[in-house]
C-alpha cells in the first residue's frame, strides 16, 4: 500500500506529480474546484478545516498556501 500524502492548497496539483513519482497516493484539497487536478484524488474544501478533521489519516502533509 502506498503512503498517503495530503496536498493542501493544491491548486491543479503542480507538486502532486513529483509526489506520485516518489511513490505516494496524493489527495489534493483546495477551496476552488480543480477539475484537472493531476493527483490521485481531489476534495473541494477549506484546507485547514479538512486538515483538522482528516489530517491523522495521512502519512505526510504538504501545504503551500497562496501568497497574496
Amino acid at each position: 500500500m502506498k503512503p498517503r500524502l495530503l496536498d493542501l492548497y493544491s491548486g491543479a496539483g503542480g507538486s502532486a506529480r513529483g509526489y506520485q513519482a516518489a511513490g505516494f497516493h496524493v489527495t489534493g484539497v483546495d477551496n476552488v474546484a480543480q477539475p484537472r487536478y493531476v493527483g490521485d484524488a481531489f476534495i473541494q474544501a477549506d484546507a485547514l478545516e479538512y486538515l483538522w478533521a482528516h489530517g491523522k489519516e495521512f502519512d505526510v502533509i504538504h501545504a503551500s498556501p497562496p501568497c497574496q
